[in-house]
């Protein structure tokens, strides 16, 4: 397995798992709440060679784990606009908190009159203002916080309840990611003019109603593909995805 890395001179938000001279397409990829760029580091061994997948890494994680992580989605995709490299076609695709991001994004550099992704895949996220659990989380005590996700999501490495110092150094993005989560609040403005593609897993909860909800949010061609699986669907079924995104590449 190749060692991500980072091209020469380049910020420490951008992780590639392979940098790819000359691409025709740029494939941006962000990560859930408590993520990190790695989810995606791989992706770029079964897309084609001419296409540069770049993970977005967000603060407070990984090689950025000294910068304070955003609380706020303003601040968040005010960065990521002034950052990204916009000289070939783009496709953005976000999973759960990495879509809400991702359409942001988008939303930005359209009302800044840049170049728009030709392309949105949004997994496993109720469109904007809409929520599966009500409530907030980020705030919680750490017990309290880690149980609650068990129940949202599984999978909380055991880990984390048995490491205080390895909960010293996850736990602060987590909620912070959640608390971006829980103070977004969608702008009243006109959809999005991007073409997208909504995911979702059968048994992550998400009612499908939630996943349609994505039209009111954009004007472009619209498409829903749901996968057997949670949350976090996207894992067993990545070859799937894939052939999703590799048919948008072209």
């Amino acid at each position: 397995m190749s060692t991500p890395v980072r091209g020469a001179g380049e910020p420490r938000w951008s992780v590639r798992g392979e940098v790819r001279a000359d691409p025709r397409l740029r494939l941006y990829c962000f990560h859930h709440a408590g993520g990190s760029a790695s989810e995606f580091t791989q992706w770029h061994r079964y897309l084609p060679e001419d296409v540069d997948v770049c993970a977005v890494q967000l603060p407070g994680r990984g090689a950025r784990i000294k910068e304070p992580p955003h609380t706020r989605m303003g601040p968040l995709v005010a960065e990521l606009a002034g950052q990204i490299d916009t000289d070939v076609p783009m496709v953005f695709f976000g999973h759960s908190f990495g879509a809400l991001v991702a359409h942001e994004l988008a939303r930005a550099l359209v009302e800044a009159g840049g170049p728009a992704p030709r392309h949105l895949f949004l997994s496993a996220r109720p469109a904007p203002g809409l929520v599966t659990h009500r409530g907030s989380i980020h705030d919680l005590p750490e017990e309290e916080f880690l149980d609650v996700m068990d129940r949202r999501h599984g999978g909380v490495p055991g880990e984390l309840r048995e490491h205080p110092e390895l909960r010293g150094m996850v736990l602060p993005y987590f909620r912070a990611d959640y608390e971006v989560i829980e103070t977004y609040e969608p702008a009243a403005a006109a959809p999005v003019p991007v073409a997208a593609t909504v995911l979702g897993g059968t048994d992550d909860g998400i009612p499908l109603e939630q996943l349609e909800a994505w039209r009111e949010h954009l004007s472009g061609p619209f498409g829903l593909r749901m996968f057997p699986g949670d949350h976090f669907y996207l894992r067993p079924h990545r070859s799937a995805v894939l052939d999703l995104v590799r048919a948008v590449a072209g």
